[in-house]
């Protein structure tokens, strides 16, 4: 029974590095044709995620191999740390990208096939996060379940740049640089859980939430 919760919670994790992944990449791509600072944060933040992922995977491997026991905790600590500081400083660098843009505005060039392709962000990042949810209720993994959580709160994101994108389109009206700096703190607030656990209640405690670790 073990073996068989740990395989799942370790193929969700895949699942949940690639659909991020695929997310990001099509996002980087739109957001360097639309030239939208907003999309290509979108698409950090769910390369952020996909790192998210992989530490769930290292942590249920770590956790269901008795040669590194002694060491898994530590092992994830270093990591979570390295990680979180690359994450904080591309949480900054949006920052001052966002307020050079409202400072000097540059054209964005939204379409119709933008707008397509941030509402098959939405659903993708819904669908996700039932199936984190569904899974994480299955097996009795928290960190599953919070994940789940987790993907459904970055789709509203998504669609806070899909809202900016149609303003444009509408009304000409060009807000997506405050928007990046909306996705920048919630970057870094990321950043920050990894470090400083305690002010998330759900953050990687991978291995404090599951009783069998």
């Amino acid at each position: 029974m073990n073996k068989d919760r740990s395989k799942t919670i370790v193929k969700s994790g895949y699942v949940f590095i690639l659909i991020n992944f695929l997310l990001a990449l099509f996002n980087i791509i739109v957001g360097i044709i639309s030239n939208s600072l907003a999309i290509a944060s979108d698409a950090i933040h769910s390369l952020i995620d996909s790192i998210s992922g992989l530490i769930i995977i290292v942590s249920e491997k770590l956790a269901t191999n008795h040669k590194f026991t002694k060491y898994r905790q530590k092992i994830e600590r270093v990591t979570t740390v390295i990680i979180a500081i690359i994450i904080i400083a591309i949480g900054i660098e949006i920052i001052v990208a966002s307020l050079k843009n409202i400072i000097t505005p540059e054209e964005v060039e939204y379409s119709i096939p933008t707008i397509i392709v941030l509402i098959a962000s939405i659903i993708a990042k819904c669908l996700l996060a039932l199936y984190l949810k569904t899974t994480g209720k299955t097996v009795k993994s928290n960190v599953l379940a919070a994940s789940g959580t987790e993907t459904l709160n970055d789709a509203w994101i998504s669609v806070a740049v899909l809202v900016s994108a149609i303003i444009y389109l509408i009304w000409g009206i060009n807000i997506e640089s405050y928007v990046s700096i909306i996705i920048a703190i919630i970057i870094l607030k990321v950043g920050l859980e990894f470090i400083f656990p305690r002010i998330s209640k759900h953050h990687h405690h991978h291995l404090e939430n599951n009783p069998n670790h």
